[in-house]
């Protein structure tokens, strides 16, 4: 029997016993117009222009946005045959989808995109710690001493695997911040 937080019996909320058919409706139509969403994105990724050979020979900039593109669709290939993967799990989740968003939800967008738009002024470095540390303190984590050191940690990740590995240009921003 499953139960919810308030220990509600889950057929008792007037959800299905478990997932039916191979496909999930809903998932299927999100992973088709994620799919449609980027075959469009990387069609117009197409017309990026070609950088100079003094960028290196790893990731180029027009190869980037197309690798991620391709990650994407392939991940939203798996959502229609999730709810197989979950399936003592589903009422709870198809009751989940049925709440309304929630405002910290607009919240994150908005924060992003602030972000986002100041990122090249402040610097990509910066970007990062200030979205690894925000997020969570904007999401309602309270405990500093597990934030700093993930930010950190994560930052020093990205920045290597991006920056180092991959040739990635990092914009340095007002404060010059660059591991390069």
């Amino acid at each position: 029997m499953n139960q919810d937080a308030n220990g509600q019996d889950a057929r008792e909320a007037g959800l299905q016993d478990g997932p039916k058919g191979l496909l999930d409706g809903p998932d299927t139509i999100l992973a088709l117009v994620l799919i449609a969403l980027c075959g469009l994105l990387y069609w117009v990724s197409a017309g990026f222009p070609e950088p100079g050979l003094f960028l290196g020979e790893n990731v180029l900039p027009e190869h980037f946005p197309r690798l991620l593109l391709v990650a994407i669709g392939v991940l939203a290939l798996l959502l229609p045959f999730e709810h197989r993967l979950e399936v003592d799990r589903w009422p709870l989740i198809r009751k989940a989808r049925r709440a309304p968003i929630g405002a910290s939800t607009f919240v994150t967008m908005g924060s992003l995109l602030i972000l986002v738009g100041i990122g090249e002024w402040i610097g990509t470095i910066l970007t990062i710690v200030i979205a690894a540390v925000g997020l969570p303190l904007l999401w309602g984590e309270r405990r500093l001493m597990l934030i700093i050191p993930y930010a950190a940690i994560f930052t020093g990740i990205v920045t290597y695997l991006f920056s180092i590995v991959l040739s990635v240009y990092f914009e340095p921003g007002v404060f010059g911040l660059t591991l390069r």
